[in-house]
């Protein structure tokens, strides 16, 4: 029995002991090692790393709408220039329906006008199905290019 109180106090020390774990997490401290200005200093990072973190979302958020806004302008203005493009070709289709109508000028050249204002045709159909924006607009920007240079020749054609 003697053993048994001169155990206790042993016993008592390690469990005390135990308990005294010095932590800022409430769920780790002990019943008297808990540390209320470590807990504060803790929560005071998290909300600063909290608020950084939304912040640079806020940033990242803004950024992206701006992205946003600048690609529906680049595709309003590329919806433009086809519209242009396919107004040019019908333009030039009506020319060398003319040309040819007229006689007088030389029919092959006319088919063959004719034959190259179908395959700029195909190639702005390839368009559509191209996603960059940038490309289409250099690409759109060529074929108008040739586009006015079969819409000289069929004039001169005509005017024959």
């Amino acid at each position: 029995m003697k053993t048994v109180y001169m155990l206790c106090p042993v016993v008592l020390a390690y469990l005390l002991a135990g308990c005294s774990n010095m932590t800022d997490d409430p769920r780790k401290g002990g019943l008297f090692s808990y540390n209320s200005e470590k807990y504060e200093k803790r929560l005071a990072e998290r909300e600063d790393r909290l608020a950084a973190i939304e912040e640079e979302q806020a940033y990242e958020m803004q950024k992206q709408s701006k992205l946003q806004k600048t690609k529906a302008e680049k595709e309003r203005k590329v919806a433009q220039q086809r519209r242009q493009l396919k107004n040019e070709q019908a333009k030039l289709d009506r020319q060398l329906a003319l040309a040819k109508k007229k006689g007088g000028a030389d029919d092959e050249r006319i088919n063959e006008l004719k034959r190259q204002s179908d395959a700029l045709k195909r190639e702005a159909a390839k368009l559509d199905r191209s996603k960059e924006t940038e490309a289409k607009e250099r690409e759109i920007q060529r074929l108008r290019q040739e586009l006015k240079e079969l819409q000289e020749e069929a004039e001169a054609l005509s005017s024959l």
